[in-house]
């Protein structure tokens, strides 16, 4: 049965709204087929890598030093480590690192107020023992100087009776003269020998207290200056922080070192590097950090007569000494200086720089190119310096050589 005329314009209005409606996206499909394809991009190719050549060597003749340094210090000829004898607190200390002292100045101090006290009354008893001493033997003196005189009067009277010829009187005075030789006698032997002992045992106690005191100072054994300062020193520079008072301070431990500014020495240690190359007599060359353009000739002059732990003692016994002699720069204890050792010189040696010598498995081989073709051949060389290596058999002027 067919639609009703009425029906029909309804139908047509209902599909032209349906297909206004599929218009927008039915554009918009065909918008994103109409859009063009990325294109990838084609990759960067890398490069062959071309094998470097090797670089060669040519054997050549010349002149090879070994060359090397070592450190030293300057060390004063005449110095001294300065410690105290006892252990005990640190009281005061009177100098200053870089101060000069005088011979017998005291420098330092324990605490020791007792001490002080005691040695102070000591020295009061000495006096007045000393002094009751003085009075008696005073008194004494005068007595016998009255008795030599009463004798020496008693003679004169009996020389006179004597001359008179008064047999009376020459008894008399006789009498007189014996009598006052007695006296002189007695008067000599008149010395109380209690008074001498109270002296002696007064400057045996002041003497025991001063020891006692001065066994709690450090006294500067010479005229000198004054370079570090600090609790267990074991060189010839104080710590950064100076001691503080009453501080502990071990017995016969290095506090003060007191050194003669002028004469100076260098000192390399024996455990240095090729120390055992620095032999007596020998010239290097000197080279302060701060006068670098000034360069001066020094000499070995004595070796280490012990072993270098006991270094730190006055003379250095433990180390390589080097005089100095003629001008330098300013040198001060303590300082370091750049020795600069010449051991050997080769004139007119093979030579050949260390890139073209192997060492493998214990050979020392090269690699010579002889014409298209390449050898291995064992070298023995001798000194090395700066890059270059001295060949002594294996090879010959001119040789190429391949690096490694």
């Amino acid at each position: 049965m067919s639609a009703s005329p009425s029906m029909r314009p309804c139908a047509r209005l209902r599909n032209s709204y349906s297909l206004l409606l599929l218009l927008p996206l039915l554009a918009f499909a065909l918008a994103g087929c109409l859009t063009p394809v990325r294109a990838v991009p084609t990759p960067t190719p890398w490069p062959t890598p071309v094998p470097s050549e090797q670089k060669r060597y040519t054997v050549t003749r010349g002149t090879i030093e070994d060359r090397f340094q070592v450190i030293a210090e300057v060390a004063p000829l005449r110095w001294a480590p300065l410690a105290f004898a006892v252990d005990g607190k640190l009281g005061s200390v009177l100098v200053n690192e870089g101060e000069r002292a005088e011979e017998g100045q005291i420098l330092a101090e324990l605490i020791m107020p007792d001490l002080l006290e005691q040695l102070e009354q000591a020295r009061l008893d000495l006096s007045r023992a000393e002094s009751v001493l003085w009075v008696y033997e005073n008194e004494l003196t005068f007595d016998l100087e009255r008795a030599q005189l009463e004798a020496r009067r008693a003679e004169l009277l009996l020389q006179q009776a004597r001359d008179a010829g008064d047999t009376n009187e020459i008894a008399l005075q006789n009498v007189a003269l014996q009598l006052a030789q007695v006296n002189l006698r007695e008067i000599e032997s008149r010395v109380d020998p209690s008074l001498e002992q109270a002296v002696a045992r007064a400057k045996l106690a002041v003497a025991a207290l001063e020891r006692q005191v001065e066994e709690r100072r450090i006294r500067a054994p010479f005229t000198g200056q004054v370079v570090a300062v600090g609790i267990g020193l074991n060189s010839m520079r104080g710590p950064l922080e100076p001691p503080q008072r009453r501080a502990e301070v071990p017995a016969f431990s290095p506090f003060i070192v007191l050194v003669e500014p002028e004469p100076v020495e260098l000192i390399v240690s024996s455990q240095a590097a090729r120390a055992a190359d620095l032999v007596i007599g020998k010239e290097v060359t000197a080279i302060h950090r701060w006068a670098q353009d000034q360069p001066f000739p020094v000499h070995v002059v004595q070796l280490p007569t012990i072993s270098s732990g006991d270094r730190f003692i006055p003379g250095f016994p433990g180390s390589i000494h080097l005089s100095v002699e003629g001008e330098t720069p300013p040198l001060v204890a303590g300082e370091f200086i750049n020795i600069q050792v010449v051991a050997a010189v080769r004139d007119n040696t093979l030579l050949l720089p260390d890139a073209a010598v192997r060492r493998f498995g214990g050979r020392t081989f090269v690699v010579v190119q002889d014409g298209d073709r390449q050898r291995r051949i064992d070298i023995r060389t001798g000194l090395e310096s700066q890059g270059m290596v001295e060949v002594l058999e294996g090879l010959e002027e001119g040789d190429v050589i391949l690096g490694r």
